[in-house]
């Protein structure tokens, strides 16, 4: 496909779109001699500043990262994989503050295209800027050297917004040339901006990854994006501090990563699915830890009025504990991330997800669907064999096959639409049970080492008490919950999906 088919077929805004691929162009060729800019970069430019909002009318809000999908999913002719991925970096970064390392179109590129990526984002941005009130009338003039840096000169009755929108953006540009860049309009601007927010832009194509007829490894592809993007977000912000969210939200990354590729087994033909699996789950223990500890501090913390008062000193010191236990854990978890091989398995993963040629384009999600949805359901009931689990470790396992059959109800969470949350529902309040007895379960292991020392046994022996008795008011009733999920009319829910599958 081309890219005025592109254009077309997505119902882009062809004046703006030329405009800020003309205003790119004029930029490139005002400064590639000072930065040594190889001429087969304009080509690529232009290409991104046509496409960069691609995916506006798809999904105004996430237009750059919906559009960076739009860029991947079609062969664009004219260019290489690499050129594609090149542009795709190009879109999703000409919006939003650009963090490189979260994305993983970019972690896909060698060292020497993601600075090629970079620098032509830079300019994009700018170019996007410079058309902020989207009337197509600012000029650029030239491009100056001044005392801090470069100066551009422009003209129009706008000039003085769009410069001022332009240099915003210009944070990018700054960083990877190293030059800081300011705008100076020509002619006094007399018009104010009416440019209209694109968070209220009306959407007119729909999600083509929501369709049945689509491929099912293309709809992997991109939730497989989307939830690196969070897991490295996740990352990211378990560095920064030690809030307690972000540990929940890289794990919760992980569980849906494995996921993912467990349920697109069938369609990936890399040999690596397994390796990549393995690396997550050993990063899910190390955030589980964390995270373990978090759950049962908060908990501690409501219950503590319901301890009594006599028990304040072992209830701080059993505090005092857990907290040092946390610290440790965050500790080796921040370790865990910086460690080469994690940062190498990223990589890895990023460049094997983008890759064509590890995928299977022809089974679609109505082949496979139905099938898989209603096997994962059916190895959930599997767990009652007249009458429920009682131990731990099978009601743990109860609950994983839950979670799995959930995840490939996120899966086709898109394509089944709203009608899904009606199955979704009954089973995460029965999970949401069933993981609160695994939390009993996790309490006893992990205070199981205090429960015997002078400073916290008493805490621990009135504290567990209190879970022991909620323990078994969910054990009553769990029967409830379950029969939900078994129920005819849950059955037949779940039918009316498969049927839309």
């Amino acid at each position: 496909m081309d890219v005025p088919a592109l254009l077309e077929q997505y119902q882009v805004d062809l004046r703006h779109a030329r405009q800020v691929a003309d205003l790119a162009l004029a930029l490139f060729d005002a400064v590639a001699p000072r930065y040594a800019l190889p001429a087969a970069q304009r080509r690529l430019l232009e290409i991104g500043a046509l496409l960069h909002n691609v995916g506006m009318t798809t999904d105004p809000p996430a237009h750059h990262i919906i559009g960076r999908d739009i860029v991947l999913r079609h062969a664009i002719a004219t260019l290489s994989r690499r050129e594609q991925t090149l542009v795709a970096c190009m879109v999703v970064f000409h919006r939003k503050r650009v963090r490189p390392e979260l994305e993983p179109t970019y972690l896909a590129l060698g060292k020497k295209c993601q600075r090629e990526a970079l620098q032509l984002a830079a300019i994009l941005r700018v170019a996007d800027g410079l058309d902020y009130a989207q009337t197509q009338t600012t000029s650029l003039v030239s491009v100056k050297s001044v005392a801090n840096g470069l100066c551009m000169h422009l003209s129009g009755p706008h000039a003085a917004s769009d410069g001022a929108r332009a240099v915003t953006k210009a944070d990018l540009w700054a960083k990877v040339f190293g030059t800081p860049l300011g705008a100076e309009p020509s002619s006094v601007a007399v018009v104010e901006p009416t440019a209209m927010p694109i968070e209220t832009a009306a959407s007119h194509v729909a999600l083509w990854y929501a369709a049945p007829e689509v491929p099912l490894a293309e709809l992997g592809q991109v939730l497989l994006r989307r939830h690196l993007r969070l897991l490295r977000t996740a990352e990211r912000e378990v560095r920064a501090d030690e809030k307690t969210e972000p540990v929940h939200a890289l794990r919760v990354a992980t569980r849906r990563l494995r996921a993912l590729l467990h349920l697109l087994a069938p369609v990936y033909y890399g040999t690596d699915g397994q390796l990549y699996a393995k690396a997550l789950r050993r990063l899910a223990r190390a955030a589980s830890a964390v995270r373990d500890r978090d759950v049962l501090l908060a908990d501690l913390q409501t219950r503590t009025a319901n301890l009594g008062e006599a028990l304040t000193p072992a209830v701080a010191a059993l505090t005092v504990v857990l907290r040092e236990e946390r610290r440790v854990a965050h500790t080796t978890l921040s370790a865990y991330l910086d460690d080469t091989r994690h940062t190498t398995f990223v990589r890895a993963f990023a460049t094997a997800l983008n890759d064509p040629a590890n995928w299977n384009d022809t089974p679609r999600v109505c082949d496979l669907g139905g099938s898989t949805l209603w096997r994962h359901y059916e190895a959930l009931r599997a767990h009652d064999r007249g009458g429920l689990p009682t131990e731990p470790e099978t009601l743990h396992a109860m609950r994983l096959a839950g979670k799995r059959l959930r995840y490939v109800l996120e899966l086709f969470t898109d394509t089944l639409g709203p009608r899904v949350e009606a199955a979704v529902k009954p089973l995460v309040a029965c999970l949401d049970h069933l993981g609160a007895l695994n939390d009993l379960t996790v309490a006893r292991s992990r205070l199981a080492p205090y429960a015997a020392a002078t400073t916290t046994a008493p805490a621990v022996a009135a504290y567990l008490a209190l879970r022991e008795q909620e323990g078994q008011h969910l054990s009553g009733a769990l029967p409830a919950r379950w029969a939900e999920l078994t129920s005819a009319d849950y059955r037949h829910k779940l039918l009316a999906l498969l049927a839309h599958l």
